[in-house]
Order: structure tokens, then C-alpha cells, then sequence
């Protein structure tokens, strides 16, 4: 269905336009769901056996994958072992108030970098998911003061 015959963007399912889907592959679905849904405000927004999509107010989502193994134990997706996901990738999650964010964060578990305050100005601190995903939380320059 179109909402406007010019719009380039049709209302489908689940309200998927263009937009950044970030897919990690882990065992930790639920632990994962519940830090990114309390502590930085996602929303489920549909839930399959072996995995979640999760979307944030600014229109990107999550999803977490947690393939089933097949009749031979395997599963069709390789799970990256603990430390060795997301090599060379940084997920970075900007928000308007840092306040509390890396207490929270600390308080289920993960272990966070100390606050910086990087020279070309805002806040920031990392934290790294079991598997290796690493996560810059930031607060830039036009939100800090």
C-alpha cells in the first residue's frame, strides 16, 4: 500500500524501508535483547525460534541470531567464537545523555572502558558483547556540553 503515489517508500511488514540492520550471530539472545532493550531503548519487534529483531527510535534495528543446529549438530551459520566476532567492525550507538548508560551496562555484566572525552570533543565509552561485537556508546559534541 502507498501512503503518497510519490513516496518512495512503501509501508510493509514490520515498516522495513531503508534503513541499517545490524545481525549478530550469538548463544546469548536473550542476555542481548535485555541490554539493548532497557539500557538503550530498543523494542522488539518480532521474536522467531533462533532469533529477535529489536528496532531504536532512530530506525535501525538489531537483530540477534541464534541458528538452531540441524539434524547433524551443525548449524547452517558458524557461530564466532568467544572474542573473534565482528573483527574490524565497531557498532556505534550515539544518544542524547551518556548519563548512566556504562552503570548500567556494568550492572548486567559487561565490562566498559573508562568515560573519554576525545579531542575533537563529546563523550564516549566502549564495551565488547562474549563473542568480540564491540560497541562505542557516545555522546557527541551537539548533545554534550
Amino acid at each position: 500500500m502507498m501512503t503518497d503515489p510519490k513516496s518512495v517508500h512503501t509501508i510493509v511488514d514490520k515498516q522495513e524501508r531503508e534503513m541499517i540492520q545490524i545481525e549478530l550471530y550469538t548463544n546469548n539472545q536473550d542476555e542481548y535483547a535485555e541490554l539493548f532493550e532497557s539500557v538503550f531503548n530498543f523494542k522488539p519487534i518480532e521474536e522467531k525460534p533462533g532469533w529477535r529483531q529489536l528496532r531504536h527510535p532512530t530506525y535501525f534495528d538489531i537483530m540477534l541470531f541464534s541458528p538452531p543446529p540441524d539434524k547433524s549438530g551443525q548449524s547452517e551459520f558458524l557461530l564466532p567464537k568467544p572474542g573473534e566476532g565482528g573483527k574490524g567492525i565497531e557498532v556505534v550507538i550515539c544518544v542524547k545523555e551518556l548519563a548512566n548508560l556504562r552503570d548500567a551496562v556494568i550492572d548486567r555484566g559487561f565490562e566498559c572502558s573508562e568515560i573519554r572525552h576525545p579531542p575533537w570533543g563529546g563523550v564516549e565509552f566502549l564495551f565488547k558483547l562474549e563473542e568480540g561485537y564491540l560497541f562505542r556508546v557516545k555522546q557527541p559534541p551537539t548533545f554534550a556540553e
